[in-house]
């Protein structure tokens, strides 16, 4: 058996604990109920103690069966090992069904036929009823049924008359239509409960999947629009959002920002030292981005801003002049590892209602960042469509 196979099981059985534990009290009220009647029956035709006796026993048998039910229903045990509860209820039950024997076997022949007939009801009945009970676990409803039954055919056989030939087969046949229907119940409840139980494990594997697909997808689409490196927004995302931005009725401002001197840094410092400026650059991008400023990392040391709305030129322009701030200050703190500063030149562009293409208003901001490259770097310079590279200072 598998080890899924085996994990159905223990739940199913504890399916058939729970249901057992849910018919017993009423099994049980059921079963003291008959059996009274039974007795009132018997001493009414025949009279004397014993069957009282025999009611007795019956009631404390019944009174133990509940206890025990009761007790283990609250503990963790049936439901760690719902088998061993199970049998003990089976063997409960044999007891319970060899208790009720002595009915047909000491009073079947000692009371009137019309009274007979009532007993030999009373015992079809309590059988078939504690079959109904127990169609989750066919082994309780028969160890209880079959000595009732078997007690009632031989006692029937043995008193030898034609119409008690004819009522002890009738007794065979429903003996064995009631385990037959117990043990396809059982079946039947087994084969339902492992199927909702496979339903239930495929649904959570249809979430995990699901959950598993949809991390990946959100992995695939921060690879996507995410640089590796720095963690900014990459290009693709600046070209949507700029292509989206200049289509609007509000101002647009560009800003694009080159580390200076950086292919020295890599070639005097290493690739890691250039990598560690890039992923500072980045950090203080993010630091002093405000609302509506998108910083982005273009490829190399080129890096992005698109700011949009009314005072977005002058957003841009304070954003820059933070950056150069900052940077020149890790510059200073890393002097050790032989960078002595790291000086930023940034051009800007706004676009101040000429309607200009996102190729267009980057090309101007380009046209800018040249300016500030040719005017000795570490400088800022600003331009709108109508007044071109109107320089600013720093």
């Amino acid at each position: 058996m598998s080890g899924n196979d085996d994990a159905y099981e223990l739940d199913v059985r504890r399916a058939q604990l729970k249901s057992a534990f849910s018919n017993l009290t009423v099994t049980l009220m059921a079963n003291c109920f008959i059996a009274s009647s039974a007795a009132l029956l018997i001493y009414d035709e025949r009279g004397g103690t014993i069957i009282f006796l025999w009611l007795a026993a019956i009631i404390c048998l019944n009174l133990f069966r509940l206890a025990y039910g009761l007790r283990a229903a609250r503990l963790e045990a049936p439901q760690s090992d719902p088998r061993a509860t199970l049998r003990t209820l089976t063997l409960l039950a044999l007891l319970a069904g060899l208790s009720w024997a002595p009915l047909p076997t000491y009073f079947l022949d000692s009371v009137p036929s019309r009274t007979s007939a009532y007993i030999v009801f009373i015992m079809a009945g309590i059988t078939t009823g504690a079959t109904i009970q127990s169609l989750a676990y066919w082994r309780i409803s028969v160890a209880f049924a079959t000595p009732i039954l078997i007690a009632t055919i031989l006692q029937l056989i043995r008193q030898g008359d034609t119409i008690d030939y004819v009522i002890a087969s009738n007794v065979l046949l429903l003996m064995g239509m009631l385990i037959r229907i117990a043990v396809i119940s059982e079946q039947q409840f087994y084969t339902n409960h492992a199927t909702r139980l496979q339903a239930t494990e495929l649904a959570s594997s249809l979430q995990q999947a699901n959950s598993e697909v949809h991390t990946a997808n959100e992995t695939l689409r921060r690879l996507a629009t995410t640089d590796p490196l720095t963690g900014l927004s990459n290009r693709s995302v600046f070209n949507q959002t700029l292509a989206g931005l200049v289509h609007g009725d509000a101002p647009v401002a560009l800003a694009l920002i080159d580390v200076d001197q950086f292919k020295s840094v890599n070639d005097n410092l290493g690739h890691a030292a250039g990598d560690q400026i890039l992923c500072s650059l980045a950090l203080c991008m993010l630091d002093h981005a405000g609302p509506g400023v998108t910083p982005t990392r273009l490829g190399g040391d080129e890096f992005a801003a698109i700011a949009s709305g009314e005072d977005c030129a002058s957003q841009l322009m304070q954003y820059a002049e933070a950056l150069q701030r900052e940077m020149s200050v890790i510059g200073t703190q890393q002097s050790q590892s032989g960078l002595s500063s790291v000086t930023l030149s940034v051009g800007i562009c706004t676009d101040d209602g000429a309607d200009l293409s996102a190729s267009e208003l980057f090309s101007e901001a380009d046209r800018a960042l040249y300016a500030a490259k040719a005017a000795g770097r570490n400088c800022i310079r600003a331009m709108t469509v109508s007044l071109r590279a109107l320089p600013q200072t720093a």
